[in-house]
């Protein structure tokens, strides 16, 4: 079995790729790797910040709460029913609030409760807080323990920490330990926020480890994993002496090479690596591989039995000089060849004259495979020469001759149009693109059926009866759009149209009813392609379809009425 060169050189070059791909698959691999060390250090530290943070003002927030619980005006405050004692007590936390502020700067608020009320000792705090505040007032009420909870600001998206803790009777008396109500420190967490925020390589939540509820969190800010996105490291510290944790999760996501610095170099390497292997492989095809392909090509389209054989080439390395030897080879063989051909020749002038008549009949019963096949033929000897124009041609004329003579009587139109398509090719090469032509074809009309081979004869008519005379450029429009049950098809030109006497005479042969010696009438009119179709269109979709003409000169504009068939009408 015959090896193609292209092929075993494309083999040969699988093996460097191979190797490069490879070794860019280990590379990123141990970057991928890299990155996820990275970030579980990342993780980590940032875990170890927030614990700090958090612990830092968790230690005095508990200290300002025990200070005031413990402060005998706070307790009495909560004990008494009166407000203006309330008021007049509240003057005598002035300097302990400001000690409390000196190391807790984002100390915000105190507020106590004496299981009624809230009474803000600092500032007063919005509604929503407010309400907020009161809610966990009552639960801490009900079991009276100390916590840390977070409250996430609506408008703003503001967190702040807060501890609620119960007060009890500390003085001698006998409402030793008793519970009076509570006390709550309230913080920002601008710090606390920067550091949550400000991560966007993992997933942050602060959580309440009796509960397990979620109280702030970086999930706004990131996108939710999904199942096909699984966690690489996942870390939880528990704040001391509070009843919060921090938790930390990185997700396969956030591992990205475009994210590392590496990156650069590594795409700009395997780019560079993949143009020096196309450059390669550019460079042998062109100077050997090509090359070899025409000789080969050349070797095989000798003729033997007529002119004398000869490769062309014009190389002058070492396929020039494999030429130069097969070319001597074959003047040789040639040579010798010529006496037996020529001992030959008065048998084959025998045998053609007795086999005249039977190729005069051939000729005329050439059927027309024979010409398809022709036309296969001048393609190829036209590609052999590099002549792509008539190459196309020949395709464009098979196409439109296997089409004529193969298939249903009804057509897809967007078949129909492309033979007129290429049609128009061969017309546009045969008129050096002094004759164009624009297709606008409804998406809706595409699969309607129609009769086979109604178009190009008018687009034929259109150019030769038309175009062809003009000293302008030539163009030809055609159009397709539906109305209703109606299919119509356009053909507009600008070509010298018809005269007034012409155009009389098509419009009353067009309204004739069709005759019943149609072929004898055909043949005799005026119009001949023209009327065959419209009285084709008529015969098979009936009168009231057909074409149509409106001519002036610079503007012909046939039109053709069908019945919208679509592939399942019946």
């Amino acid at each position: 079995m015959k090896k193609s060169l292209s092929s075993q050189f494309v083999a040969i070059l699988l093996i460097p790729l191979i190797l490069m791909l490879a070794t860019n698959y280990y590379i990123i691999t141990e970057i991928r790797r890299d990155q996820s060390q990275s970030l579980k250090r990342y993780c980590s530290t940032t875990l170890d910040n927030i614990e700090i943070n958090i612990a830092s003002m968790a230690t005095s927030m508990k200290k300002t709460s025990t200070m005031f619980s413990s402060k005998q005006e706070t307790q009495s405050y909560l004990q008494s029913a009166s407000r203006d004692t309330h008021q007049l007590q509240r003057q005598s936390f002035s300097d302990l609030i400001g000690m409390s502020q000196s190391y807790t700067p984002d100390l915000v608020d105190i507020i106590v409760w004496d299981k009624n009320s809230p009474t803000s000792m600092i500032s007063y705090i919005p509604a929503d807080m407010e309400n907020f505040t009161v809610e966990r007032f009552r639960n801490s009420a009900m079991n009276k323990q100390s916590y840390f909870e977070f409250y996430i600001q609506p408008a703003t998206r503001e967190p702040f920490l807060m501890y609620f803790s119960p007060v009890f009777m500390t003085t001698f008396s006998e409402d030793f330990g008793k519970y009076i109500g509570n006390i709550a420190i309230i913080c920002k967490t601008e710090t606390l926020s920067k550091l949550v925020n400000s991560t966007f390589d993992m997933q942050l939540q602060i959580k309440d480890e009796t509960s397990k509820r979620i109280l702030y969190s970086n999930n706004y800010s990131l996108p939710a994993p999904e199942a096909s996105n699984p966690k690489i490291y996942e870390e939880t510290l528990r704040i001391p002496n509070s009843n919060l944790s921090v938790d930390g999760t990185v997700y396969q996501s956030q591992v990205s090479l475009l994210n590392d610095s590496r990156s650069g170099p590594l795409i700009l390497f395997a780019l560079l690596s993949l143009f020096y292997l196309a450059y390669i492989a550019f460079a042998v095809h062109h100077i050997i591989i090509r090359p070899i392909h025409k000789l080969n090509q050349e070797i095989e389209s000798i003729d033997y039995e007529h002119d004398k054989p000869q490769i062309r080439t014009s190389l002058k390395n070492e396929i020039g000089s494999i030429a130069s030897h097969v070319n001597a080879l074959l003047e040789r063989v040639f040579s010798l060849n010529q006496h037996n051909i020529a001992s030959q020749a008065r048998l084959y002038e025998m045998e053609l004259s007795k086999k005249q008549t039977q190729l005069y009949a051939y000729q005329s019963q050439i059927n027309p495979h024979f010409l398809y096949n022709m036309l296969q033929c001048m393609r190829g000897i036209s590609l052999m020469h590099g002549i792509q124009e008539v190459a196309q041609i020949c395709t464009n004329m098979a196409d439109l001759f296997r089409y004529s003579i193969k298939g249903a009587f009804l057509v897809y139109l967007e078949d129909e149009l492309s033979i007129v398509d290429k049609y128009l090719y061969m017309i546009r090469v045969r008129f050096q693109d002094k004759i164009t032509y624009s297709l606008e074809i409804a998406e809706d009309t595409k699969k309607c059926k129609i009769p086979k081979m109604i178009l190009q004869p008018l687009v034929e008519n259109s150019i030769f009866h038309g175009l062809e005379s003009i000293e302008d450029n030539g163009f030809i429009y055609i159009r397709t759009f539906r109305e209703g049950d109606g299919l119509f098809i356009t053909i507009q030109d600008n070509g010298i149209g018809f005269d007034e006497a012409t155009l009389k005479e098509l419009e009353e042969l067009l309204s004739q009813d069709i005759p019943s010696d149609i072929n004898a009438t055909f043949n005799e009119a005026k119009g001949l392609g023209i009327i065959n179709i419209h009285n084709k269109i008529r015969l098979y979709e009936g009168t009231e379809y057909g074409i149509s003409i409106l001519s002036r000169p610079s503007d012909t504009l046939v039109t053709i009425r069908l019945n919208a068939r679509q592939p399942d009408d019946s």
